[in-house]
């Protein structure tokens, strides 16, 4: 386990321990915010979210489309967004992290992103609940960086391209729907957490489905399962 990964674990057991400062609960705030598609031919997006509730879905007429609702002044998220020559970078970043909240917080995300547009995606979700629907995502590559939080991904419809994906499974629980018609290898590097592989097969170091090795396109997966739990469902 890398110092990197036992720092996480000391942090995310500092907030669920409550060790820190308190920060105030206040009234529940709603803002809405769009991105639009403009001249955009690729984008890397970058979710950040410390704690709280996180949901991703495809549709979006533009580039994103986010509505956030928080109850701690200083989870206000940021959102960074520059183009050029065609590429976007977008970031949204949950504000001061430091603090347990006193009373009854809320920090949700719901987040519609463009999917015809070829998106690069890395998630940073520490504590909470995530669920990132990514079918018929136009997938570049995709990144999450887990905490303490339970996130859900799917990743089961059809693919144009090969698809990379890295998983850093902290102490949280993951659970990844992937597709049975369409090659998947899963490469993990498994801490003292757990694996479940439901439909795939055990090859040497590696899971495979039964159409890998016979499709034009694959799913390589990368994961290193800290000592939280991963599931992988074929769907």
């Amino acid at each position: 386990m890398t110092a990197g990964k036992i720092a996480k674990i000391f942090i995310s057991f500092m907030i669920i321990g409550g060790i820190g400062s308190c920060v105030a609960v206040g009234e529940l705030r709603e803002e809405s915010h769009s991105v639009e598609l403009g001249e955009v031919e690729s984008a890397e997006i970058q979710l950040k979210m410390n704690q709280g509730e996180l949901r991703v879905r495809g549709g979006a007429r533009g580039l994103m489309e986010v509505t956030f609702e928080y109850n701690v002044r200083r989870w206000k998220p940021d959102i960074d967004y520059s183009e050029f020559a065609g590429k976007a970078r977008l970031t949204i970043h949950q504000g001061k992290k430091s603090g347990i909240p006193i009373g009854k917080s809320r920090n949700t995300w719901d987040i519609t992103l463009n999917d015809t547009v070829p998106i690069a995606l890395v998630v940073d979700f520490g504590a909470g609940e995530g669920n990132l629907d990514l079918r018929g995502f136009d997938l570049e590559s995709l990144d999450i960086d887990m905490g303490v939080g339970d996130l859900t991904v799917d990743l089961s419809s059809p693919l144009d391209k090969d698809l990379e994906v890295t998983i850093d499974g902290g102490i949280g629980s993951a659970t990844v729907y992937l597709p049975e018609n369409i090659g998947v290898r899963v490469d993990v590097d498994k801490g003292i957490g757990s694996v479940e592989a439901q439909g795939l097969i055990k090859r040497g170091g590696f899971y495979t489905n039964e159409a890998f090795g016979s499709t034009e396109k694959t799913i390589d997966i990368s994961i290193e399962a800290g000592i939280g739990s991963i599931d992988l469902i074929l769907k």
